[in-house]
């Protein structure tokens, strides 16, 4: 997967200022991380379930990174958000190749985001079969594992 400085900034919260030796950290962490995107989905009814990961290295990476020091966790942390939601706007591109003629996709929404409860991760991680497929897991807590993974859900409308 590639990634531009300019899509992990957006995560870094530094509103476009950024000095020089701050960029090119960001840009030498952003070729080093290791990125494994993989997502799954499933029509349900008027409903996609959604789920993405970049995988479990991204994790054992960024954990050795945060032992390091602290602007380098922040910015894998940003890097992981940028890579995850770059694997899920391709999750809904393939969605929506699927769509029949007249059918829209709405924006998605995901566990934990407004009414929509953390325990659905259940029902999208059981019925996607993620965790053999693309290894992605959740925890009593219905937090996913490895941590840069999303589930969401998209409807479908006329």
């Amino acid at each position: 997967m590639e990634l531009s400085f300019e899509e992990v900034a957006v995560y870094l919260g530094c509103g476009g200022e950024i000095g020089d030796e701050l960029k090119r950290r960001t840009l030498a962490l952003i070729a080093e991380a290791p990125l494994e995107p993989r997502g799954v989905f499933l029509r349900d009814g008027v409903r996609f379930l959604l789920c993405g990961t970049v995988g479990g290295a991204f994790d054992r990476w960024q954990r050795r990174l945060a032992a390091t020091g602290a602007a380098d966790a922040l910015i894998a942390q940003a890097i992981g958000t940028a890579a995850v939601e770059k694997t899920m706007d391709g999750i809904e591109r393939d969605i929506r190749a699927t769509l029949a003629e007249g059918e829209n996709l709405k924006m998605r929404r995901s566990p934990g985001y407004g009414e929509m409860g953390l325990q659905l991760n259940r029902e999208i991680i059981e019925r996607l079969d993620a965790p053999r497929r693309i290894g992605v897991s959740f925890t009593d807590s219905m937090t996913l594992l490895p941590t840069k993974s999303v589930t969401a859900v998209c409807e479908v409308v006329k």
